[in-house]
């Protein structure tokens, strides 16, 4: 599932020029962007460039891979690219500063944060990167540091969930971030003395019925999530991603149980209303929506395959059938998109592997690279792109 944007970004394009004035050799040898990869069974993240020669094929950084903490689930970049986070079973947050230059990471100091809401799932920040969300038991939320890119907790340090909270997306405008509370899914929280088993559904988590998409408001100076959800919708069980149209117009929810969820954003309220049909597709793990709005692209578990759709310019709703598909590894679990929509990359939960495809910039369709896949350790989940400055 960042700070004062002015200040980031003119401390971004410094960081950018006094590079380009030391070498320009070494900085457009490990141009961008930068892949980042949480391994759940070597508590890790791999670190890549996606070369720009190469339509996006991933190239391993040096050092290959940064520690982290135990059994990470997810890690997110900042909208502005110099910092990234990964959430861990052990209830803390790992921060590190993205050299601009090389992609590589360097933990920040401290380099760990606390939350108060147990193992973590899920991130979002507001667009202009002056805050995240991360979720667990409920929502921590945090102020991003405008220099440094530290974690501070806001003021309350929390925000109260329906149970089970899974997948979270902040709204492009940044008023309004969204939330599906997930019935028997999530690995974050199912935690053991030694590493948890990767699976869809812990046996001790049941399936909530119901299952809720709901909305919170953002207060546009603070920050901080209005205390409870102001509304919320039905959405389908075991919801595992949530994505918002970067023309904020619509939302969609993968779920493991019906397909797609998709939704109309009120431009007035940012409520949400479903759309005819309510939903499409199998069982589904993750989405993700083309920058230019025009595509979306899916993973199933079972049918260990990503899928293009359509999006309708009018509606936003999806076309009821794949226009294109492509294999992935097995249990695919992430899926990214590089930013000028080129290029995609899925994690694997077990294969020790990140597949890559190339995306025709017209039609949209994917097809596997060569060499279709890169190795990374085992037990990768987590997936996240750098944004290009």
């Amino acid at each position: 599932m960042s700070h004062d944007k002015r200040l980031r970004i003119v401390v971004g394009f410094l960081a950018l020029s006094m590079a380009g004035c030391g070498s320009a050799s070494n900085a457009s040898a490990a141009a961008g962007p930068f892949v980042y990869v949480a391994n759940t069974k070597s508590d890790e993240i791999s670190q890549y460039r996606a070369s720009p020669s190469d339509v996006g094929a991933l190239i391993p950084l040096t050092p290959a891979t940064v520690p982290t903490g135990p059994f990470p689930y997810t890690i997110a970049v900042d909208p502005q690219g110099t910092s990234a986070y990964a959430t861990s079973s052990a209830g803390e947050v790992s921060q590190y500063a993205i050299s601009p230059i090389t992609g590589q990471l360097t933990p920040k100091s401290p380099a760990t944060v606390a939350t108060r809401s147990g193992g973590t799932a899920a991130i979002a920040f507001t667009p202009d990167g002056t805050s995240a969300y991360i979720v667990g038991a409920n929502i921590s939320q945090y102020s991003i540091d405008p220099v440094t890119g530290d974690l501070t907790p806001k003021s309350p340090a929390t925000v109260a969930t329906p149970p089970n909270p899974e997948p979270i997306a902040v709204s492009p405008n940044g008023k309004y971030a969204y939330l599906a509370n997930c019935g028997g899914c999530g690995y974050a929280r199912r935690k053991t003395p030694s590493h948890p088993a990767a699976g869809a559904a812990a046996a001790d988590r049941q399936p909530a019925k119901p299952s809720y998409l709901v909305e919170y408001r953002i207060n546009p100076r603070t920050g901080a999530l209005s205390p409870e959800p102001i509304a919320r919708v039905t959405t389908g069980n075991g919801a595992n991603w949530i994505a918002v149209a970067p023309n904020g117009k619509s939302v969609y929810v993968a779920t493991s149980t019906s397909g797609v969820w998709q939704y109309t954003i009120s431009p007035t309220t940012g409520r949400l209303t479903p759309k005819k049909p309510e939903s499409t597709g199998g069982n589904e793990h993750n989405i993700v929506i083309s920058p230019d709005n025009k595509n979306a692209y899916v993973i199933g578990v079972s049918s260990s395959g990503v899928s293009q759709y359509r999006i309708n310019p009018r509606t936003g709703t999806l076309s009821s059938e794949p226009v294109s598909t492509a294999a992935t590894l097995l249990h695919p679990e992430a899926l990214a998109i590089a930013p000028n929509g080129e290029s995609a990359y899925v994690t694997s939960e077990n294969d020790g592997k990140v597949a890559q495809y190339t995306i025709n910039p017209t039609t949209g369709k994917i097809t596997p690279m060569s060499p279709p896949t890169v190795r990374t350790a085992s037990g990768s989940l987590g997936l996240a792109v750098a944004p290009e400055l």
